[in-house]
Order: C-alpha cells, then sequence, then structure tokens
C-alpha cells in the first residue's frame, strides 16, 4: 500500500468496523487524540469506540498527503449511529502521523464535538 493511499484504507476498515483491520495500520505504540475520549493508546481508543457503536458510514471527502513531513489529513462526513440507535452526523478532519514503516504512530481527531460529547455521556449512564 502506497504511502497516500493509507487514508482511504484507513476510512474502508473504520467504516467496516473491523478492529483487527484497523490496528494493523497503526504501530504498537500508537496513540490517539480524541475530543471525546481523550488521549488512548490506539487500541483502546478503537475497543472503545467500536463498543459504542451499531454502525457507520463514512463520506470520504478528500486525502492531502505530505510525504516529507509523514503527515496526512483525512477529510470525511462520519455517519454514526450509537448502540442505543441514536444517530450523529458530523464532519472530521483526522489527522495521522506516521512512522518510516507507513504506520500510524499518531492521529489527532478534529471535530465538532458538543454534541457527540453528550451522547457518549448518556451511552455511559444507560451502562
Amino acid at each position: 500500500m502506497g504511502f497516500c493511499d493509507l487514508g482511504v484504507r484507513y476510512i474502508e476498515v473504520l467504516q467496516e468496523g473491523n478492529l483487527q483491520g484497523i490496528l494493523e495500520l497503526f504501530a504498537s505504540d500508537a496513540q490517539v487524540v480524541s475530543p471525546v475520549y481523550g488521549r488512548l493508546d490506539a487500541d483502546k481508543f478503537y475497543t472503545s469506540l467500536l463498543a459504542d457503536t451499531q454502525s457507520s458510514q463514512l463520506q470520504l471527502h478528500h486525502s492531502i498527503c505530505d510525504k516529507e513531513a509523514r503527515k496526512l489529513a483525512v477529510y470525511f462526513t462520519y455517519h454514526w449511529t450509537l448502540k442505543d440507535d441514536s444517530q450523529l452526523i458530523f464532519d472530521v478532519v483526522d489527522i495521522l502521523l506516521l512512522d518510516n514503516n507507513n504506520k500510524i504512530k499518531g492521529l489527532t481527531i478534529v471535530y465538532d464535538s458538543r454534541d457527540t460529547s453528550k451522547k457518549i455521556a448518556s451511552l455511559r449512564q444507560q451502562e
């Protein structure tokens, strides 16, 4: 897989809800920074995200790669159905920092999390 193809592949496996496929894209010590879940190891972040998720539809708008900086930015719309059947739709930019093996070593998620934070807090109260 080419460097610039990684952003598209990331969107594909995220939409599939394929935990193993997602984690294969990440370095073993990778960190994710999320407005809702905070800073977590990638495996813990995606395990939590997928546990809260019934389904996801992601509409990729654009992917930008900078080989010299080893960064990718992926802009997409996230149609997220939570496990309680509530739905959220929002635009996201994920910024991926890659290591020399083209594995994601850092991912920062950027979006307006106001509604999402409330929904996730509500899910936690139901558990």
